[in-house]
């Protein structure tokens, strides 16, 4: 005879054998009732109000928004016409978005975050319908009502409901709704329909999809052996799950080998160079500790436990499951960019099992105080459901905090910084470091993160947010631009190509980490693992952009032609009050290509007053001047892409170095090449500057260098005379203080 759950609710027959599936019945689930769904609002306006403060479009979204556009003005998926290459990895999202602009007019800047919205209204349904319909679950009122406000709570669930314009929050309902469909109905044909293809529709939409359908399906095959104490399988049952599936994502693969000639999507090349296990368990430490996993985790196991010995019911191993799985996948890639992106699904996984696990603790407590007078009294006379409350707090309280902390202490930030703080102390979070144990919490998080984040690992909402809404600003006036701006053989380079290369759909653009081009997202990567940087490894080598002739750089929007004449050496209007300033690499080319633009020749004429009263240091392929403490990198002319330039300031005395730099007995710096002189935006086709440090300097190596292979250019060298007496660590040469030029 089976052993009897000593934690069963006293309502409960211990003899009844466990409930069979549900049945087709029309009757009304309890917990949709017009009361539960009103003591539900409150957890739905907390949700509604941490996803307005987190409210945004992030950069890479754009990418996804720009192959729809290319794909209704008949281009198809590319991100340039003509070349095809999967810089996407959301083939479902895309689809989409294009339907919705194709059909309704609808832009993908406008529907994203609502179709997000929408897939988050979805996925809070499908799990409030498991805790209903989940055969044996005790209190799920209860239940339903504490794994709701688990959810709501969580502010890295909030950020991810208008998903930043991505599809993550569809993965997510796509996964639940599989979850939830295979649990309660793993005998219906047609729902086991449902499931196959939801875990299609997830698998086209995010790649780490056929990870969690093998999860699936491993789980209902465990399942059906303990159901029916064989292995005998259910063929046709088998068909209804497994073959929509391999079907539809079967068909996906062999759409991408024929129309791309790859089998993966060019980003997994960009984001996966090796193994990079310490920083995945870091990424997932940092979470554990700022979302509550540590609660969350342990109180899964505990249902999963008392389910399989009360009911010998495997229900809630499926969840823990594909969260363990996804674990290990995502230690071993080192995390994510993002925010705890990958790991929105598992806040709906976990919060019915968790719910459920303090429902079996309060229940366990209340076996264990009969014994001790008088909190036996108390405890009996307040009932397992308040006492289930009474935990349900500060595990509620614990999960959430931090989350709430940091997303408020990023949503202060001025939209107008790039660069966000990323830590909690004193200043931000003073009353919720006098709470027992957060100190430590918060002493962790900011250790992992202040390693993570440099590696752009994890890099939190706002600066993204801040990146994106600095980006908008910039250049969204673009999309009332004429058509035709841009000649066919125009091609620019961008580091961060989403926003700038959607408001600019006529122009070719090269993603310089790779993510749109398959040349770069396959280029080797020597740094080691403790100097990479997650998704941005990946660099272009400058012989191939010498291939590609690479040809003009775009810059923001200006109204007059005197602001656009500011910041480039060319200026055409592109639409009422509407100036486009760019630059070029030849003259003659622009003049070609155009037909009416204005050059900046007084920006020239300024820069080469500047260039008499400096001082020459080092003639080579660059000039370098001295302009009082600012070093000018000149050359007539750029090739197509200018290799790094590297600096090395070798000091008087060793103690203005660093620790990190005294080793080698100089400061080291490299930089790219970006003509931008102070009092003079944008003085020359091919300027480099460096503000020089205040020690003084007894001589300056520079030159150019491929960073991959470490190969150089050029070498040179200067030496600063040493004067008999110090000026107050001024640069000095032949023993006279340096002259100071006036600024231009």
């Amino acid at each position: 005879m089976m052993e009897q759950d000593p934690i069963a609710l006293p309502d409960q027959d211990r003899s009844e054998r466990p409930p069979p599936l549900p049945s087709s019945s029309r009757s009304r689930p309890g917990w949709f009732r017009p009361i539960h769904l009103l003591l539900s609002l409150p957890w739905l306006v907390l949700l509604g109000y941490l996803t307005h403060t987190a409210w945004f479009l992030c950069d890479d979204a754009f990418i996804s928004f720009r192959y729809a556009r290319n794909l209704l003005e008949g281009h198809g998926l590319v991100f340039n016409p003509g070349e095809y290459v999967e810089g996407y990895s959301n083939f479902l999202w895309v689809l989409e978005l294009a339907a919705l602009w194709g059909v309704f007019g609808l832009r993908p800047e406008h529907t994203a975050p609502w179709l997000s919205v929408a897939c988050t209204v979805g996925t809070l349904a499908a799990m409030l319908w498991w805790t209903a319909r989940l055969p044996g679950l005790p209190q799920r009122r209860l239940v339903g009502w504490m794994a709701l406000g688990l959810v709501c709570s969580s502010a890295t669930f909030a950020v991810w409901t208008p998903a930043m314009g991505l599809e993550t929050r569809q993965f997510t309902f796509f996964i639940i709704m599989a979850v939830v469909g295979l649990t309660l109905y793993p005998e219906r044909h047609r729902a086991l329909l449902s499931v196959s293809l939801s875990l299609a529709a997830a698998s086209l939409t995010r790649p780490e999809g056929p990870l969690f359908a093998a999860c699936c399906f491993g789980w209902y095959a465990v399942q059906r052996r303990v159901a029916t104490d064989t292995w005998r399988r259910d063929w046709r049952s088998v068909a209804w799950l497994v073959v929509p599936f391999v079907m539809l994502v079967g068909a996906h693969f062999l759409f991408r080998y024929a129309y791309y000639g790859e089998w993966l999507p060019n980003t997994y090349h960009v984001k996966y160079v090796r193994p990079w296990y310490e920083a995945g368990l870091r990424y997932l430490l940092v979470a554990a500790v700022e979302t509550g996993l540590y609660l969350l985790v342990p109180l899964a196991i505990l249902t999963l436990i008392r389910n399989w010995r009360a009911r010998r019911s495997l229900v809630f191993v499926l969840p823990l499951l594909c969260i363990g799985l996804h674990m290990g996948y995502l230690a071993r890639v080192g995390g994510d960019h993002f925010e705890y992106r990958p790991l929105d699904i598992y806040w709906p996984l976990l919060a019915v099992p968790a719910a459920v696990g303090l429902v079996h603790l309060s229940l366990w407590m209340s076996s264990t105080v009969r014994r001790f007078q008088p909190i036996a009294t108390w405890y009996l006379a307040a009932g397992p459901q308040t006492c289930a409350l009474v935990l349900f707090l500060p595990v509620l309280f614990y999960s959430g905090a931090m989350q709430a902390a940091l997303l408020f202490e990023g949503a202060k930030i001025d939209k107008r910084v790039h660069r966000t703080p990323y830590t909690l102390d004193e200043r931000n979070a003073g009353r919720l470091l006098t709470v027992p144990g957060i100190p430590l919490l918060v002493t962790i998080s900011n250790d992992l993160r202040g390693r993570l984040i440099p590696q752009f690992i994890g890099v939190r909402f706002a600066t993204h947010r801040n990146f994106a809404a600095m980006l908008l600003s910039q250049y969204s006036p673009y999309q009332n631009m004429r058509q035709g701006v841009f000649p066919s053989d125009a091609l620019a380079i961008m580091g961060s190509p989403g926003i700038k290369s959607y408001f600019l759909p006529d122009l070719r653009v090269i993603d310089g980490f790779g993510l749109t081009d398959a040349t770069i997202a396959r280029n080797p990567v020597t740094r080691p693992n403790s100097h990479r940087s997650l998704a941005h490894d990946r660099r272009p080598l400058h012989r191939y952009l010498a291939e590609r002739r690479l040809n003009f750089r775009s810059h923001p929007a200006e109204t007059t032609v005197d602001e656009a004449l500011e910041r480039a050496l060319y200026a055409v209007q592109v639409g009422p009050d509407l100036w486009l300033p760019f630059d070029a690499r030849r003259p003659d080319w622009v003049a070609a290509r155009f037909k009416q633009f204005t050059y900046n020749t007084e920006a020239i004429r300024r820069f080469k007053d500047v260039l008499k009263t400096a001082r020459l240091l080092i003639r080579d392929p660059f000039n370098v001047y001295l302009d009082g403490r600012r070093l000018l990198y000149v050359k007539d002319r750029c090739a197509a892409f200018e290799p790094s330039i590297f600096l090395h300031i070798i000091p008087r005395d060793l103690i203005n170095l660093s620790l990190d730099h005294r080793q080698y007995g100089f400061e080291s710096h490299d930089f790219n090449i970006s003509p931008r002189v102070p009092s003079l935006k944008r003085p020359y086709d091919c300027v480099a500057t460096h503000t020089l440090p205040d020690y003084p300097i007894a001589a300056l190596r520079t030159g150019q260098h491929d960073q991959e292979s470490g190969s150089r250019f050029w070498t040179s060298e200067f030496r600063f005379a040493v004067p008999e007496h110090e000026h107050d660590g001024n640069l000095v040469q032949g023993g006279a203080r340096a002259p100071r030029p006036p600024s231009a």
